[in-house]
């Protein structure tokens, strides 16, 4: 991936942000979903069955949203901490190297 750089702060920045377009993606299903719930109350026989089926996909391809999304966010979240415990790591390492020069052989 020649030319992409990140660190731990937009790291941490891309899964809150992605956590937020959850929630955003969220409320507006929610919105959806009640609004839908309104009109269809009044509908009866096989297009309210059809209907019914549909939302029942709705809802569950909504689901599948979120936990792709959520999935996302702890993966990216995740790969923000090891980033940070390896840069320590190497900060550690060339403090070390660093003293050790400085003292002589």
């Amino acid at each position: 991936m020649a030319g992409y750089t990140t660190g731990t702060d937009e790291l941490v920045q891309a899964a809150k942000d992605i956590i937020s377009v959850d929630e955003s993606v969220q409320g507006i299903l929610s919105q959806v979903r009640g609004t839908v719930d309104q009109v269809s109350a009044s509908w009866q026989g096989a297009a309210a069955t059809a209907f019914n089926t549909l939302m029942t996909r709705f809802d569950e391809d909504a689901r599948k949203l979120q936990e792709a999304l959520r999935g996302i966010a702890e993966q990216i979240s995740g790969t923000a901490d090891i980033y940070a415990r390896q840069e320590e790591e190497q900060n550690s390492s060339m403090s070390s190297l660093t003293s050790r020069l400085a003292g002589g052989f």
